[in-house]
């Protein structure tokens, strides 16, 4: 007698057209566990080679890549075969957990790069209370034109175009939170 329940033997033995088509029709989520774990390993390899990040790191993106995999699966078409789409979305969350670091440390050290107190926060949450603090002299638009712009790596028109703004207005909400910016900090 097997000891594996019938439904978690019928997920082992579907192919991967046949996971994917259950978790697109009725959401199930088992069924999207079975398909992920059959790239789970590879995913994780992959994101450790490319990444010099920790393994906690390496976990928060499996996670991430997880659960946008998940809600976003219907928009897999086909076309291209399960691993790459699956490949592309993990590429994505690194390159975002890359440029969110990135552009963090730029900015805390333009921020605080002449105030020996500042230097001394080793903290990341401490730091973005301090890039909070800053933030909140700009105009609700300038905040979020400047967040879209500067931590999440967005282009000038993908933020005209996830805030509903014309370019112009957003190249100039941009260029007014950058000198409000360095007239704070100097």
């Amino acid at each position: 007698m097997s000891q594996i329940p019938a439904n978690r033997q019928a997920l082992q033995q579907a192919s991967v057209d046949q996971l994917v088509a259950i978790v697109q029709v009725a959401g199930d989520s088992a069924a999207f566990s079975e398909l992920f774990g059959r790239y789970e390993r590879k995913l994780r390899a992959f994101l450790l080679y490319k990444s010099s990040d920790s393994k906690f790191e390496v976990d928060d993106l499996m996670q991430e890549t997880y659960v946008k995999a998940f809600l976003h699966i219907g928009q897999y078409q086909q076309q291209a075969e399960f691993s790459t789409w699956l490949l592309r979305i993990a590429i994505n969350e690194l390159l975002q957990a890359k440029r969110a670091q990135g552009i963090f440390a730029r900015l805390k050290q333009r921020w605080f790069h002449s105030e020996p107190e500042a230097q001394s926060h080793n903290d990341q949450s401490a730091a973005q209370r301090d890039a909070a603090a800053l933030l909140a002299h700009l105009s609700d638009v300038q905040q979020q034109v400047f967040v879209c712009a500067e931590f999440y790596g967005y282009s000038q028109s993908e933020i005209a175009e996830k805030l509903q703004l014309p370019l112009g207005s957003v190249k100039t909400y941009m260029k007014q939170a950058r000198e409000a910016l360095d007239r704070i900090n100097r």
